[in-house]
């Protein structure tokens, strides 16, 4: 049977009614237009381009996809879900109607379908690790029917575990690891988008920054050059180590160290950072050994790395650029 996860609120601002009406809202503000209108998807969109103009288009595309849902995907006799954000509880129940708007309702309390209440306030903690993965998410209106078993399951047992999943904790460490890879490549992909070309150096000047070094930084915002950055320690940067860095924000692979070590020399640089977002070729990392008292080399792992260990010290601006939250999960034996 069709199950599906309808919110109520970013806060649970909207579960309160959802409970006293025993109704279930769309509660995008502003939307005071029969739906029933659109004949498709491609009439939901214009709709609701008109009515959110400054929305960009992928949004628009994502609340069509959530907000058709809500009118057609969704029948009745289908179950949903709804995990409270007021209480560590979750909510279960069925729905009974068909879309209806009522144009008389105040904001935005416009579009709803009626529905009965299966069960409320089952503790979170009932439900295993991956049941409780599952529910989360960035949409408001989103399909679970493949855990429809598993709350069935759960009804017919009064809504407490069936039995002690003895392998939640293995699923847990693979669901952390798939959010932690997931995580790093949002975070990769708004670096190569932010930081093009020679802004990458930016950032790893920033970063040199946040580890308390004086940087020096060519002016030059065209190609990448054969000095990007020097830095030293002490206020004016007289102290040492005195560092020669190098930033190649090209997908290719560096093939050799020869030519960065020469302009090291060439400054008198003492040491050398050489950061590729490519990476580096096989010959470069048989170099690494062999050059470990002068050089590091940062690939893109590197770098993101860096970015999550000093972030608490970037500068504003290029936290602005890659605006990041933190939040604390149980330590796994992946860490």
């Amino acid at each position: 049977m069709p199950m599906w996860v309808i919110r109520g609120g970013t806060i649970g601002e909207y579960e309160t009614r959802f409970h006293t009406e025993n109704k279930v809202y769309l509660t995008w503000d502003g939307l005071n237009v029969d739906l029933n209108k659109a004949d498709d998807k491609d009439g939901l969109n214009a709709i609701l381009s008109k009515q959110y103009p400054d929305t960009s288009g992928n949004k628009i595309k994502n609340w069509t996809d959530q907000i058709w849902s809500f009118i057609h995907d969704i029948k009745p006799k289908d179950w949903l879900v709804l995990p409270s954000r007021l209480s560590p509880v979750i909510h279960v129940g069925q729905i009974v109607s068909k879309y209806t708007y009522n144009k008389a309702n105040e904001d935005p309390y416009y579009h709803s379908r009626n529905i009965k209440w299966i069960e409320r306030d089952i503790p979170r903690s009932n439900f295993e690790q991956d049941v409780l993965y599952s529910l989360g998410g960035f949409n408001t209106i989103f399909n679970i029917s493949q855990i429809q078993p598993r709350f069935k399951a759960m009804q017919e047992n009064d809504w407490v575990p069936s039995k002690h999943d003895e392998s939640s904790y293995e699923t847990t460490n693979e669901l952390i690891a798939l959010l932690q890879e997931i995580s790093r490549d949002q975070i990769a992909t708004l670096i190569r988008t932010k930081f093009r070309g020679h802004r990458l150096a930016k950032l790893v000047r920033a970063i040199m920054a946040a580890k308390n070094y004086a940087t020096h930084m060519s002016t030059s915002e065209g190609e990448e050059s054969d000095i990007d950055i020097l830095a030293a320690r002490g206020g004016m940067g007289f102290d040492n180590p005195k560092i020669c860095i190098q930033v190649k924000s090209s997908d290719t692979p560096v093939a050799t160290l020869d030519q960065f070590i020469g302009t090291m020399h060439r400054v008198n640089a003492e040491f050398g950072l050489l950061v590729s977002w490519g990476g580096f070729k096989s010959q470069v990392e048989q170099e690494r050994a062999q050059e470990f008292f002068k050089v590091r080399l940062w690939n893109q792992n590197d770098l993101i790395d860096q970015v999550l260990q000093n972030y608490d010290a970037l500068d504003n601006y290029i936290k602005s650029e890659i605006p990041l939250k933190s939040f604390w999960t149980i330590s796994t034996d992946l860490d």
